[in-house]
């Protein structure tokens, strides 16, 4: 869903380049921490006007309404300083004419990854991503969940490296206790009570047992939460094979079998194991 876009700023001759480039980054980054934008983004000078391109998360998503307390004082501080409002011109040729909507889906699931710029909140059906200022959360909220995206990136990142910090980050990703799965559960029921729609929470799960694996129960809960997906649904991330709904949690078979040694990381584990391992 993202959308390429270039935005004319203008120029202002009373203000040195970097007091510009300070004013625009703060109404950029206002976007980004209200779900409006995603990605990265770069300034370039052209005739002496100072542009940017950015990727914007939907369709509309410069609206002024959907800009946060902080998004609207940065606009009319640009506006203080350039003498216009920017100039926003799409250069996707392939730009949607509709966003992605949380109504009407069957669920919804929060799930990101290194690789990830777009919404980490996706229809259940579809596996189309959400654009967060589409969302009915407060904005400190989609601010959270800015950030909490970012820092998922960084663990899965780490992961990938293979490095020291391998098998902490690992459990970072695929515990359901974790604290960064504790704070994507916490913005999953802000997410379902703001919509009515139910919001689970990806677990990665890259280790697992030769056997048994596919009967595994619910880490959280320790329910069966496995149920039947097509051979031709299974190539689809959002088909996803585990889901428990008392939990609110989803995951994938894993990936991996040939060592077994770290398969018991994001397994269920009742209260008495929990004391022994401690």
């Amino acid at each position: 869903m993202m959308i390429l876009h270039n935005v004319v700023f203008g120029t202002a001759n009373d203000h040195p380049r970097e007091d510009q480039e300070r004013v625009i980054q703060e109404y950029l980054g206002a976007l980004f921490h209200a779900g409006q934008a995603c990605g990265e983004y770069f300034f370039t000078w052209i005739d002496g006007r100072l542009n940017a391109h950015i990727l914007l998360a939907g369709h509309n998503a410069r609206a002024r309404r959907y800009h946060s307390k902080w998004g609207k004082e940065a606009l009319r501080e640009v506006v203080r300083v350039f003498g216009q409002e920017p100039v926003w011109r799409v250069i996707d040729d392939d730009a949607p004419k509709r966003n992605t909507t949380w109504r009407g889906a069957p669920f919804l699931f929060l799930a990101t990854d290194a690789f990830d710029w777009d919404s980490p909140v996706c229809r259940g059906d579809t596996g189309r991503a959400i654009p967060l200022y589409t969302l009915p959360i407060d904005f400190l909220q989609k601010e959270f969940l800015y950030f909490w995206q970012g820092a998922y990136r960084d663990h899965d990142n780490l992961w990938f490296g293979c490095g020291a910090l391998e098998i902490p980050v690992y459990k970072q990703l695929a515990l359901p206790d974790s604290e960064l799965s504790q704070q994507g559960r916490d913005f999953c029921k802000h997410i379902e009570a703001a919509t009515g729609v139910e919001t689970y929470y990806y677990l990665m799960r890259y280790w697992g047992r030769r056997k048994g694996d596919e009967k595994r129960r619910c880490p959280g809960c320790g329910g069966a939460w496995s149920r039947p997906v097509t051979e031709g649904d299974s190539f689809r991330f959002f088909d996803f094979p585990f889901m428990c709904k008392k939990c609110r949690l989803v995951s994938h078979a894993a990936s991996c079998n040939d060592d077994e040694r770290y398969a018991h990381i994001g397994e269920y584990r009742s209260a008495k194991r929990k004391r022994t391992r401690r």
